[in-house]
């Protein structure tokens, strides 16, 4: 009887353990893009979202102030295509580790640098 009471209770400790580590490997890991403006259009930036390791969406400011919500993928491995929601135009910004800030208008294939802007991933 005290030999199955104790593998019982060891054994509901290991499964406790195991659910406890299997929780915390489970919790997504999130991380965000930031690229400010620092050259010209100063009070332009942009977070874009990332949850464990996927692009997921992201927010463009302006003077401190969210003025749209983003829809983001990869369109490279240095280049992020940021599409603002509600835009029916095939227009996206390309945001570039690198720091530099374009939109593109991908119905002509034409781009305009908006920006150099400085970029971290936190």
């Amino acid at each position: 009887m005290r030999k199955k009471f104790l593998l019982s209770s060891s054994l509901s400790l290991v499964l406790m353990a195991l659910g406890a580590i299997s929780y915390a490997e489970t919790k997504p890991v999130t991380k965000t893009h930031q690229y400010r403006c620092t050259d010209r259009n100063q009070s332009l930036y942009f977070v874009i979202y990332e949850v464990d390791g996927k692009l997921n969406n992201g927010q463009m400011y302006v003077e401190n102030m969210q003025v749209a919500n983003l829809t983001v993928e990869q369109a490279g491995s240095d280049v992020i295509k940021a599409k603002v929601n509600g835009n029916a135009a095939n227009v996206a910004f390309q945001l570039f580790k690198s720091g530099k800030i374009m939109v593109a208008n991908y119905q002509t294939n034409n781009r305009v640098e908006v920006c150099q802007a400085s970029y971290a991933y936190k």
